[in-house]
């Protein structure tokens, strides 16, 4: 038995809908902050279902007016994936998000009740998609880019063919005078065109699903490995990537060095101006030491006001170079505390990998010594 445009509306509002129902259950456990992402999404794919009921209803009884409505529920569905997809990266709420599909909507009106032609509806309602696709594929591979995201790769691609066969649908009806309706029966297209329609909400809420669930992996990773505070590799993370440096350096027999900092009279700031000003000293100090490591050499926060920067494929002389210029930069940027412009300065001890070392440990323990003889000797140096 063949399949007619009617029922292939039928079973792509079915399957749209269990789609829909899925990220309703899923929707609650998401994080905060994609929920308005998820919401968007959610509502977008029920307007589908919308849509191709009523282009059920249309082949049923064959009033002009349902026409409209049935693309507008169409056309407002892709524009809130849009919106979906850039509340997901990021991005602010804007009204122009809605304007194709109002555009859209009022030309549908004009071509179906005011003067009724076929060719002049599937050319707005494709076009318009189109463009909500395109804008999408655009928002979505600039967060590929930054991300690697495996799901946005999969939406992108769904989106792509989409958006191909939009352009495909379009040429063929301009080409075509035989086809009054979509759901006219006897024409291939109009067979295909709930499957295309029915493609981006349920494949779609798959990979946006999993987008999601990508995301908070992402979060958890995030959390596990970085200090809350600082936004630095936080100590196991620290520690963990030193044994690796170290391994490595050891069987290939590279250079490796490693430095302990610490700011100098750091509970005379939180004694002094309190806890808020101190953890501000601490973000900015961060970001310095961020911004002043080079290369692979990276650093992260130990705990209270102690930091280690591993200086890979670094001898003890360019160590001591390297942390110089950490040094440096602390004292050479002051930093505003309670409009008191205050001078923060940093002791470090540093520390060079030896043929008897056993592990990391022995580095680190080195560096604990020479960061000890640094405040002896009166803070503010490299040692």
């Amino acid at each position: 038995m063949s399949l007619d445009p009617l029922t292939a509306y039928l079973v792509t509002t079915v399957f749209t809908l269990l789609n829909g129902a899925v990220l309703g259950f899923i929707h609650p456990a998401l994080p905060k902050d994609l929920q308005p992402s998820s919401a968007d999404w959610r509502v977008g794919t029920l307007l589908f279902a919308v849509s191709t009921m009523l282009f059920v209803a249309h082949g049923a009884s064959q009033a002009a007016w349902l026409l409209p409505l049935a693309n507008g529920a169409l056309l407002f569905g892709v524009a809130l994936y849009l919106r979906s997809g850039r509340r997901y990266v990021g991005r602010p709420d804007r009204v122009w998000v809605f304007l194709p599909a109002l555009a859209g909507v009022a030309g549908l009106v004009f071509y179906t009740l005011v003067y009724p032609q076929f060719t002049s509806r599937v050319v707005i309602s494709s076009f318009a998609v189109f463009a909500y696709v395109v804008a999408n594929v655009y928002v979505l591979y600039n967060y590929r880019r930054a991300h690697h995201s495996i799901s946005s790769a999969v939406l992108i691609g769904l989106m792509v063919v989409a958006a191909l066969l939009l352009l495909a649908r379009v040429i063929y009806f301009l080409r075509v005078d035989n086809v009054v309706d979509i759901t006219q029966t006897g024409n291939m297209v109009n067979v295909l065109t709930p499957i295309l329609i029915a493609a981006i909400p349920v494949v779609g809420t798959t990979a946006f699903a999993l987008l999601c669930f990508e995301r908070i992996r992402s979060d958890l990773h995030r959390v596990a490995t970085t200090d809350a505070l600082t936004g630095l590799p936080n100590r196991r993370t620290i520690a963990e990537r030193a044994m690796d440096a170290f391994e490595i350096a050891r069987a290939e027999q590279r250079d490796f060095a490693l430095a302990v900092i610490d700011i100098d009279h750091f509970k005379r700031i939180n004694d002094s101006f309190g806890h808020d000003a101190g953890d501000h000293v601490l973000r900015r100090v961060s970001e310095l030491l961020a911004q002043n490591v080079r290369g692979q050499h990276v650093v992260g926060r130990q705990g209270g006001e102690e930091f280690v920067a591993l200086f890979i494929g670094a001898d003890l002389h360019g160590a001591q170079a390297a942390a110089e210029r950490l040094r440096s930069a602390i004292e050479n940027n002051d930093i505003e505390i309670g409009g008191i412009t205050y001078k923060v300065t940093l002791s470090i001890g540093v520390a060079s990998m030896q043929p008897t070392d056993d592990d990391y440990d022995d580095v680190l323990r080195r560096a604990d010594r020479a960061l000890y003889r640094a405040k002896a000797e009166g803070r503010n140096c490299v040692r």
